[in-house]
């Protein structure tokens, strides 16, 4: 684990220097699962749970004493007593079904933390992707305005164009230039992201390939919310069960038993002569009544309120989970048809734009002030579609992971 961190650390702090190694989104995932340290919290507070079973029937400590002085007679005795405090099976039954609630708790909680986990590297690795295409459309832009910026360069040294055209096109070079760095930037911190939540030493970056819609299936039925979060939440009602009954069998009474071994110096009630080798022993046996009990009771009323508490988060937690779906599902075929408008009409009027504008401008029948109008617009076309894209994305993967998908 020390050298992993400090590879991040040299890796944070140099940035690019390192090599780094393509892998899937399948595979992040799965890496993530064995080596995030939220994860291994998660493992190591299981076990620490499966520990705790074992403390379920903790018995109170036995109690030994020893008294020496004028306990029967001017004459010194002494005495020795073993003394231990014991309660009924219910009370030790109680806190066993609450530690196993407690550690049913924490597993399903490990669950969560996975579905969570998935859901962060998924949104991560979109934005790379995201990221990549972006940077295609920068890199055109660049080689167009490029080409442009060196043909006003031209005409300006041939005296057939003046110093604005230069200009406006070396405005041009230079923003595409500036937001092709500032991009570098941004896919840095992505990455850098993308690594610390996989946390195996090794640096990847995402897989190359082409920008699509993710997959997504409507549900057949209406949408009941996350099994997972649902089990966490009905798992805590279940926990605040069993700590009402725990703190019910406090009112319940306890045995004590004793056992006396003494010294009786002098001559006993049947007249006869005991020296200190001679020893008596007794028996005791005790209930534990709580008679003052009011303040337990206080204890147990609240506890009916946690109870209570309990199954209001269940209710909102399904009404949460519900709304939540239900927006990011409008927000979804909101989405999907502003895409299906660029991939059908948007999409190839951006190129007809390109091209006509490049065809007019150098055949004269446009100025450059045209041409930077016409062609700003065709980009503008193209850039907001690879932002819908992003956001349709996004939406998708929030959505199958409310599906847990």
């Amino acid at each position: 684990m020390k050298n992993n961190f400090l590879k991040i650390a040299a890796f944070l702090a140099f940035g690019f220097g390192f090599s780094q190694t393509p892998i899937s989104l399948k595979n992040a995932i799965n890496k993530a699962f064995s080596n995030n340290l939220n994860i291994k919290s998660g493992e190591l507070k299981i076990n620490y749970q499966e520990k705790l079973k074992g403390s379920a029937i903790t018995i109170d400590p036995l109690n030994i004493s020893a008294e020496v002085g004028q306990i029967n007679s001017a004459y010194t005795d002494n005495r020795f007593s073993i003394n231990q405090t014991i309660r009924l099976p219910k009370f030790y039954n109680a806190q066993k079904t609450l530690l196993l609630e407690e550690w049913k708790s924490s597993v399903l909680n490990l669950n969560l933390q996975k579905w969570q986990l998935k859901k962060e590297i998924s949104l991560v690795y979109n934005d790379l992707k995201y990221l990549d295409e972006k940077k295609k459309l920068l890199k055109k832009a660049d080689s167009i305005f490029t080409q442009y910026y060196n043909r006003a360069e031209l005409r300006l040294k041939k005296g057939e164009s003046n110093l604005l055209e230069k200009a406006t096109a070396e405005n041009l070079k230079s923003q595409a230039n500036m937001q092709l760095k500032a991009l570098e930037k941004d896919k840095e911190i992505a990455l850098q992201k993308l690594n610390y939540l996989i946390n195996d030493g090794t640096f990847y970056q995402n897989e190359k390939g082409k920008y699509e819609i993710l997959n997504f299936e409507s549900l057949s039925t209406g949408y009941a919310g996350n099994p997972l979060v649902l089990k966490q939440l009905e798992q805590e009602k279940n926990i605040q069960n069993a700590k009402l009954a725990t703190e019910k069998t406090k009112l319940i009474p306890s045995f004590n038993l004793a056992y006396n071994n003494t010294s009786m110096y002098g001559n006993g009630a049947d007249d006869k002569f005991y020296n200190h080798s001679t020893r008596f022993h007794s028996g005791m046996i005790g209930v534990g009544i709580p008679v003052f009990n009011s303040a337990q009771k206080s204890v147990i009323e609240a506890q009916k309120i946690n109870q209570q508490i309990a199954e209001n988060n269940y209710q909102l937690g399904l009404v949460n989970l519900k709304n939540q779906f239900s927006q990011y599902y409008g927000q979804f075929q909101k989405l999907n048809e502003e895409i299906d408008y660029y991939q059908k009409t948007g999409l190839n009027n951006s190129e007809s734009i390109f091209k006509t504008a490049n065809n007019q401008y150098f055949n004269g029948e446009i100025n450059y002030l045209e041409w930077t109008l016409l062609v700003t617009q065709a980009f503008d076309i193209e850039n907001k579609y690879v932002d819908k894209l992003k956001e349709l994305n996004d939406n998708i993967i929030e959505l199958n992971a409310l599906k847990n998908e």
